[in-house]
């Protein structure tokens, strides 16, 4: 008996892809080795991706509050294709009130967007 998936794939029409790994995959690798140079361990890496072929690589780290503390710290290295820069934030979150506030910015490396053609609206 042939099992159906409970959710069949969609065609997305040609003007509505998004991009593919092997496209981004030299981006990803980059924002990976400026992190893995910038950021303590553990890191956790997402990457988002989109209909209209824009993407985000977003690597952090979380560094908890201390005992005499209420502040936690989340250091950030990001890349979104329609800026193309590679961007480092220190985030210091307030745990109690869930306030969050940009401590320190920098930008790395700009990278080309890899993918050759956007389409926008």
């Amino acid at each position: 008996m042939s099992k159906t998936h409970p959710y069949p794939e969609r065609q997305l029409p040609e003007d509505q892809i998004v991009p593919s790994m092997e496209t981004i995959g030299p981006v990803v690798d980059q924002v990976v080795a400026i992190a893995r140079q910038q950021l303590k361990r553990p890191i956790s890496v997402h990457i988002e991706t989109w209909e209209d072929q824009e993407f985000e690589v977003r690597v952090t780290h979380w560094s908890a509050p201390g005992v005499n503390t209420r502040y936690g710290y989340e250091s950030i290295i990001q890349y979104h294709s329609d800026r193309e820069t590679i961007r480092g934030v220190l985030i210091e979150e307030d745990t109690e009130t869930d306030e969050r506030e940009a401590l320190l910015q920098m930008d790395f490396n700009p990278i080309r967007d890899p993918v050759a053609a956007k389409n926008r609206d």
